[in-house]
């Protein structure tokens, strides 16, 4: 995982990038936590981390570097897959 690619920041310090799994090369989210809560490090793959709810405004930040649409409106899409992607 050497390509991360910072997509969003916060004000307190919590940053996501955007990064490929070597194992399995899917699209991962990286999420690192600022130093005061731990410094914590999780990996969610993209379509999970689109449909967590609520959503937020890194989501919003992930789905303009990535150029797809926010269909989340739409009830026909009920959530991303990695196919949509």
């Amino acid at each position: 995982m050497n390509n991360l690619k910072q997509f969003s920041s916060s004000a307190n310090g919590d940053r996501w990038f955007l990064d490929t799994d070597e194992a399995t090369q899917q699209a991962v989210v990286l999420h690192k936590a600022n130093d005061p809560s731990g410094g914590h490090e999780t990996r969610t793959l993209v379509a999970d981390f689109l449909n967590q709810r609520p959503f937020g405004p890194e989501r919003d930040a992930l789905i303009s570097i990535l150029g797809v649409g926010d269909d989340s409106a739409d009830a026909a899409q009920d959530s991303y897959t990695s196919s949509s992607l």
